[in-house]
């Protein structure tokens, strides 16, 4: 743990302080590098206002800096996948984790959020935890035995073309169906990242912990438009939004997978949740690497 990092987060937060000489996005990936989740950290902040000393003793017990090496690893992604991905911007990896493993998965969520999966007037019951689509749902064995995933960490390493990366402690996402009642509550075709140009190279990541067809919720993202989006951003005129462009005029396909696959997708193609017209709740995991010493633009657009 690097003390001086830690206090320097515990000031941003606490105090608002802006005289400090490390940047969100270092403070931010130091917690992920020790295992920690930020908004984990954030509510911890907020809602017990530790002392610095008390913060660093909460740091260090939650620490789990793990290494994990893939030398040994055979490449999970073929050429054809590397090709794919080149093209379009996003790669789908197939049975990232078993079978058995997403039903575990999907178990801890399920009684995570109380609700019953045979029952469907639960499912619609809004836990304090979920957010939309969202769920700050982070601690447990079968999220962390996901998390651990070599194959998803080779895939990553592929294509960052490095194997100095690290994971993120990332929510999931619980979609149900819709209906008369309920309406859609994700987030419509975005970016997660500034536009400023040249978009950083980061990649972004969610596995699918039940089947998942075109209908029910599937991830959606606009292939190959991490080629295009420079030319773009310059054809729009000075008091375009980009943002609200790209709802109007951007067509997003679905990409489906089983559960146990992994879609992995650079961040400069827009994408979204979909609503989900199945029969049973959409459940996925967030989970992305970054490269070490990467950086966002501070400018937001």
């Amino acid at each position: 743990m690097d003390a001086q990092v830690i206090e320097n987060f515990w000031n941003r937060v606490r105090n608002n302080s802006t005289t400090i000489e490390t940047t969100w996005d270092q403070e931010t990936a130091h917690l992920y590098q020790l295992g920690i989740s930020m908004e984990e950290t954030l509510r911890y902040l907020h809602e017990e206002k530790p002392t610095p000393i008390e913060f660093k003793n909460w740091i260090q017990q939650k620490e789990k800096k793990v290494k994990t090496k893939t030398d040994a690893i055979a490449d999970v992604l073929t050429k054809e996948d590397l090709d794919f991905w080149e093209t379009n911007g996003y790669v789908v990896v197939k049975n990232a984790i078993s079978e058995e493993d997403c039903l575990k998965t999907q178990k801890a969520i399920w009684q995570f959020l109380e609700k019953n999966p045979e029952d469907a007037t639960t499912w619609y019951k809004t836990h304090t935890e979920q957010k939309g689509l969202m769920v700050n749902f982070f601690n447990h064995p079968t999220l962390e035995k996901n998390r651990a995933s070599l194959k998803i960490q080779k895939a990553y390493e592929q294509l960052y073309g490095t194997n100095e990366i690290y994971k993120t402690i990332d929510k999931v996402s619980f979609n149900p169906p819709i209906t008369t009642d309920y309406s859609f509550l994700g987030s419509k075709l975005h970016w997660d990242v500034s536009l400023k140009q040249p978009i950083p190279f980061r990649l972004q990541g969610l596995l699918y912990l039940s089947d998942c067809n075109d209908n029910e919720g599937a991830f959606h993202c606009v292939p190959g438009f991490h080629h295009h989006i420079e030319n773009w951003m310059q054809s729009l005129s000075p008091t375009d939004n980009p943002r609200e462009v790209a709802l109007k005029t951007l067509v997003p396909i679905p990409i489906t997978g089983k559960a146990g696959d992994f879609i992995i997708w650079h961040q400069a193609l827009p994408h979204c949740a979909t609503p989900n017209y199945g029969k049973k709740p959409r459940l996925v995991q967030y989970l992305t690497y970054f490269p070490e010493k990467y950086t966002e633009n501070l400018e937001w657009i």
